[in-house]
């Protein structure tokens, strides 16, 4: 069962928006600063709950965190506009 799911639920007399991602198997509340944020409605908590989710999979799934920002730099370097190109040299392969 490696899924997203978001929902939202009634929880302490006010609507809770709560996700579920692929990693972990609890449902996990958004949380507003410290405490699990409450809505007036179903819907204003669906909301929520679903950009929690496109947040989560836009940003930390689809980032990769350093590696991205590293290889996308070294691009950059080697590719500057209206420069004169970095020369790379590659290491011999070594005999076997």
């Amino acid at each position: 069962m490696n899924h997203f799911h978001a929902k939202a639920e009634w929880i302490d007399g006010a609507w809770r928006a709560l996700v579920r991602y692929s990693h972990k198997a609890d449902y996990w509340p958004v949380m507003s600063g410290a405490r699990p944020a409450a809505y007036p409605s179903r819907e204003k908590a669906l909301i929520a709950a679903y950009q929690a989710q496109e947040k989560h999979v836009n940003g930390t799934i689809r980032g990769f965190g350093d590696k991205v920002c590293a290889a996308r730099a070294e691009a950059e370097r080697l590719f500057r506009p209206g420069r004169k190109p970095v020369v790379v040299e590659r290491a011999r392969a070594r005999p076997l």
